[in-house]
């Protein structure tokens, strides 16, 4: 094989791996999705009037969207491979989603001292959600710790947008839940 048919293998190589990776998320994200549809469902059809959300959930709410709209400002400063900027939106971004588990975790107090725990269907859909989120926070967590070493800049992002489209699908999942209940 010439130097360039080396080159040109090696490059189709790195296409397929980047193809994969997109799919990989793109199957996980599906996944996940029918699971949270079965929540969902469920949800639409055992509703009841006395079926309550814990309070701090709408708190919560907006510290999804606060680390979503960081990580957004961390995917633009990437494409513009201001990787200082971008690794601090992404640290606050993170912060923001530490602080949403947290949240989601207290709630579960309330769900707890109800009567109605397990006939609830936010019960089960916040803890898989909870596990979800904590899957996130640690692939959040090794896209920052790529960015310090200067990994993900604009020419290699697509790891870090994989696992930043996965955070946005989880935000976009609890909205959806958590706002036809409030």
């Amino acid at each position: 094989m010439s130097e360039k048919e080396v080159i040109q293998e090696r490059i189709r190589e790195k296409q397929q791996m980047l193809r994969a990776g997109r799919m990989m998320t793109k199957l996980f994200i599906a996944t996940s999705s029918l699971l949270f549809l079965t929540f969902f469902l469920v949800w639409l059809y055992q509703r009841l009037p006395d079926v309550s959300v814990p309070a701090i959930y709408e708190t919560a709410t907006w510290f999804i969207l606060m680390s979503s709209a960081l990580i957004i400002m961390s995917q633009i400063k990437i494409r513009e491979d201001d990787i200082k900027r971008a690794l601090r939106f992404t640290f606050f971004g993170l912060v923001f989603g530490l602080f949403f588990l947290m949240l989601q975790f207290i709630g579960w107090s309330e769900f707890l001292a109800s009567n109605m725990t397990y006939r609830n269907i936010l019960f089960p859909f916040s803890l898989v959600h909870f596990l979800h989120v904590l899957i996130g926070i640690i692939l959040l967590f090794t896209v920052f710790f790529k960015m310090r070493s200067y990994k993900v800049h604009s020419r290699s992002k697509n790891y870090a947008f994989n696992v930043f489209i996965f955070w946005h699908f989880l935000g976009a999942i609890w909205l959806l839940f958590i706002g036809t209940t409030l």
